[in-house]
């Protein structure tokens, strides 16, 4: 019967009716295999593959399970175990899980869908078998014996391509959100501590001309894991300005986004000094310039008394954390009388609201300079 059902499959192949999975065959069933490199991310976990997703589950012991997740498809492969068909219980992320139960055909299914809209290379493939019926005539059919069966993993890509075929046609869309970089994911002010105080005189007033500065500088608290957040709930794209005569820049801001939060935001990062121009449901910058203030959508001030930090931001987007609260800013976080400010000697000092306000119409030259002369004349608090 199986030898029958592979040359049945192999005629529907032949006639374009079909696509049968492996990842020696050609594209696009090789891409739609768990052994190709298709990465994405799943709740904070790095995943190289599919199939280091899948190898992962069988690993109690967390360390061991990330370090499998994060492996490309062939080397994942090399760790399966069997220990786990014993009792038919997986592990994903210090959680025991029924191999046979609901729960863990939730969790792959949230895994395929993360993988489909991170990875555009597999939602390309995907969507390329439109009106193909999809096998995988190498796979096991036994839910006892293998961590995912042909039948499983054709129904879950099936869906995922059909799925998204009715959402071209009037299906709800996921609200648009815009973030910008500067202050609001990139915390500036780091970069300028690991510039020399030449450096610094060299460009007075106009220190985001610094070459390079921008790849210098660190997440803002909280922004990394906040993304991973909004991503599962919004369509996200990063909405920043370069400074028109620093052409590193550029480049630079691509490139930290690729270190920091390639999974999130590839190939979906506009620069332009126009932000009015971009459609979408909210915008969240720390300043309304740029075109910020004529936003079509809502602008959430991030920095401001209503939005300090992250945590409020996610709050005011309907996002719950499980029980764990994004660090808070401390570059920028505004109450109604003080702003807490890094000091270049690693300690602290709060500015006044009425300084603040006046430094809300400044650009972050201008600010940097107005803070330090406020230091320097004594105007703030410990």
């Amino acid at each position: 019967m199986d030898k029958f059902r592979r040359l049945y499959i192999k005629w529907l192949v032949w006639r374009g009716k079909a696509i049968d999975i492996w990842s020696k065959s050609d594209y696009p069933a090789d891409v739609l295999s768990n052994l190709c490199s298709n990465g994405f991310r799943l709740d904070g976990m790095v995943c190289g593959s599919m199939e280091g997703f899948l190898q992962s589950l069988k690993q109690k012991d967390k360390d061991k399970q990330r370090q499998i997740c994060s492996m490309k498809g062939k080397n994942a492969k090399k760790m399966t175990s069997a220990g786990w068909q014993t009792d038919q219980i997986v592990w994903w992320k210090g959680v025991a899980i029924d191999r046979q139960s609901e729960e863990y055909g939730k969790l792959v299914r949230r895994a395929y869908q993360a993988m489909f809209e991170q990875n555009e290379r597999f939602r390309t493939a995907l969507m390329s078998t439109r009106g193909q019926k999809l096998f995988h005539s190498r796979g096991e059919s036994n839910p006892f014996k293998t961590i995912l069966t042909e039948n499983e993993l054709c129904t879950i890509l099936t869906k995922l391509r059909d799925n998204y075929d009715k959402r071209d046609k009037g299906v709800e869309r996921k609200k648009r959100v815009f973030v910008d970089m500067d202050n609001v994911l990139v915390d500036f002010e780091s970069g300028l501590t690991q510039i020399s105080e030449a450096v610094k005189k060299e460009y007075e007033g106009r220190l985001d001309e610094i070459p390079g500065l921008f790849g210098l500088m660190k997440p803002m608290p909280g922004a990394i894991d906040a993304m991973h957040e909004l991503q599962k709930h919004y369509d996200l794209f990063i909405l920043s300005t370069a400074p028109w005569k620093n052409p590193s820049a550029w480049s630079d801001k691509v490139t930290w986004v690729t270190k920091y939060l390639d999974d999130v935001f590839h190939k979906r990062m506009v620069i332009t000094h126009r932000k009015d121009l971009c459609q979408g449901d909210y915008l969240i910058d720390d300043r309304g310039k740029n075109g910020t203030s004529e936003f079509s959508g809502e602008w959430i001030e991030f920095g401001s008394e209503k939005f300090p930090d992250w945590n409020s931001v996610l709050a005011y987007l309907g996002i719950e954390l499980d029980n764990t609260a994004l660090p808070k800013p401390h570059s920028n976080v505004v109450s109604s009388e003080e702003e807490i400010f890094e000091t270049g000697g690693g300690g602290y000092v709060s500015f006044y609201q009425e300084d603040i306000e006046r430094m809300k119409s400044m650009t972050v030259d201008e600010q940097i300079e107005y803070k330090s002369e406020l230091i320097k004349n004594g105007r703030y608090t410990e």
